[in-house]
């Protein structure tokens, strides 16, 4: 039994669907598939019952998974004693990322990453917020960017402040008149395009239009900015984008901005609390702080 069998079967016990589990451990469906018929052959036990629906744990498969979850968080607190003792950093990293590299500074970092810790390689890979969360608690990744809003502040995971996003909310460019003319309520009763499941886009959406006693009517649903923004265009509804965005879309022609209030989102750089003193972690954010300068937070919280 080999702990990346562990981490794909804990992957496909939360996601329950061999295509996400893949897509959380950038590896292949039939590989996935493969390594959770090999555990099950090696543990004599059937893990998961194959459905329509997806992947369900079987009763011995819920409490395996718990226990696989221990084992692997017993390895990563291992491995971040161990790299207590080192007095450089090294190793292979692998980082979330949950928007464009530039977006992220990512050409500096690299730059000052290779420059101080030559020892460090690094894996960039493409996430959205909650995935990135999710290998980070894993251990699948070592560090992630991440909205602030989708975290347990109580979790086993920390983060280092990084800036604030401004958000704005956007309409078809034909809906001008309308929409700049709607208060709150109006705005609510719009179709809305909206997000994937635990997005911090919706969770932003809903906790302000909630607080001011409305509910959102929502009609289609989009899985990426250009998405939502392409069906905003096509005048599917309202959405929720980046305001940088929002501003390039408007000067295109393509939308209108609605901005009574200012909306914003925190992105901060997350890790597991138990390797905040391992090397390789305090390297990552000693660069984050000098790339991200007075915007950003200290190591930890």
């Amino acid at each position: 039994m080999e702990l990346y069998q562990l981490r794909t079967f804990v992957a496909v016990a939360e996601t329950r669907n061999l295509t996400r589990a893949a897509k959380r451990l950038n590896a292949s469906g039939p590989a996935v598939s493969a390594q959770i018929k090999a555990l099950e052959e090696e543990l004599g036990v059937e893990l998961f019952c194959r459905t329509a629906k997806g992947m369900l744990p079987t009763e011995a498969g819920r409490e395996l998974a718990s226990r696989a979850r221990r084992t692997l968080e017993s390895a990563g607190e291992l491995l971040s004693a161990a790299g207590s003792f080192r007095s450089q950093a090294v190793g292979v990293v692998r980082i979330g990322l949950n928007n464009e590299p530039g977006r992220l500074r990512m050409t500096e970092f690299l730059a000052r990453m290779r420059s101080d810790h030559p020892r460090v390689e690094l894996h960039l890979m493409q996430h959205g917020s909650p995935e990135a969360l999710d290998g980070v608690r894993s251990g699948e990744l070592d560090g992630g960017f991440v909205y602030e809003n989708i975290r347990d502040p109580a979790g086993d995971v920390a983060s280092m402040p990084l800036c604030r996003v401004e958000m704005a909310i956007v309409g078809p460019a034909a809906w001008r008149e309308r929409i700049e003319a709607a208060d709150w309520g109006a705005l609510s009763a719009m179709p809305w395009v909206w997000f994937p499941e635990r997005c911090p886009f919706q969770f932003l959406l809903t906790e302000t239009f909630a607080h001011k006693g409305f509910d959102l009517n929502k009609t289609i649903v989009g899985d990426t900015d250009a998405t939502l923004r392409a069906l905003v265009v096509a005048q599917c509804g309202l959405t929720l984008l980046r305001r940088d965005d929002a501003l390039d879309a408007a000067a295109a022609g393509e939308v209108c901005l609605w901005e009574r209030e200012p909306m914003s989102l925190d992105l901060s750089f997350m890790y597991r609390r138990v390797r905040e003193n391992d090397p390789v972690i305090r390297a990552l954010c000693g660069v984050l702080a000098g790339v991200w300068g007075d915007e950003s937070g200290a190591c930890g919280e």
